[in-house]
């Protein structure tokens, strides 16, 4: 009798992939062996040690599945506890379309059999790319809008020290809210209090998501920040894989 591989050929059955019979499929192995028994020479039958060693293939194919799963599942779920660990912590990493990001843990989720992080990014400063007459020292800012009458704004300190080496005179604001209003942007002097005078706006939607500010101390607009405004505190939602994660900050 010929090998499992080559049956009669008017027989209809599942090819295997693979030049390895320790590649096939389970289910795959079996329809074949029953096709090959069903369908050989009732004159030449399968002897014992063929199928013997046919079972034995079987049985090896079976217990690669089994322990494949079995390691699957305990990769998994020592991932499941990383990422448990994380929740509340501030991490750093990409998204899948490699935008870097960083923010506190807020919740783990499953994505296609894999650990994924829901992280809180919140409002935050950095060094801008432009130059600019921003001096050294403190300051705070306050994005404002309104919606259906009422005025929203959101707060954000500045301080230069914490720019690095890449400060150059100007200071970006990043991850703000998207509104379907417009917004303006004001700021106080480098001692960080007193008024706070309109440097700048942003348009309504997707296009005000960051600010950069070039604006001296002598540049300072006249309007001033007054009245009545409902500060809220904003972080956006972002989700990104365990695998993606690039640092984790400790306290």
């Amino acid at each position: 009798m010929s090998s499992i591989s080559s049956l009669a050929s008017n027989t209809p059955a599942p090819q295997p992939v693979g030049n390895s019979i320790k590649e096939l499929d389970l289910d795959v192995f079996l329809e074949l062996m029953l096709a090959e028994l069903q369908n050989q020479d009732p004159l030449d039958p399968t002897d014992n040690a063929e199928l013997l060693n046919t079972i034995s293939q079987i049985r090896e194919i079976s217990a690669n599945d089994r322990l494949s799963e079995t390691l699957d599942s305990v990769l998994l779920g020592q991932n499941v506890a990383t990422a448990t660990s994380l929740i509340g912590t501030e991490v750093e990493g990409v998204t899948d379309g490699g935008q870097p990001v960083s923010g506190l843990v807020q919740r783990v989720a499953i994505n296609d059999g894999q650990p994924a992080l829901d992280i809180a990014v919140e409002s935050k400063t950095s060094a801008g790319e432009r130059e600019g007459e921003v001096a050294e020292g403190d300051y705070n800012y306050e994005v404002v809008w309104e919606s259906e009458g009422t005025r929203f704004s959101v707060q954000v300190p500045a301080s230069t020290s914490e720019l690095g080496d890449e400060f150059a005179g100007s200071i970006r604001l990043e991850n703000l809210p998207q509104t379907d209003t417009p917004k303006k942007v004001y700021r106080t002097d480098r001692t960080g209090s007193g008024d706070l005078h309109l440097i700048g706006s942003l348009p309504a939607g997707r296009g005000g998501v960051a600010f950069t500010d070039t604006v001296g101390d002598a540049g300072l607009g006249k309007e001033l920040l007054t009245g009545s405004r409902q500060v809220i505190r904003f972080a956006d939602s972002v989700t990104i894989k365990l695998n993606n994660v690039r640092n984790v900050q400790t306290l």
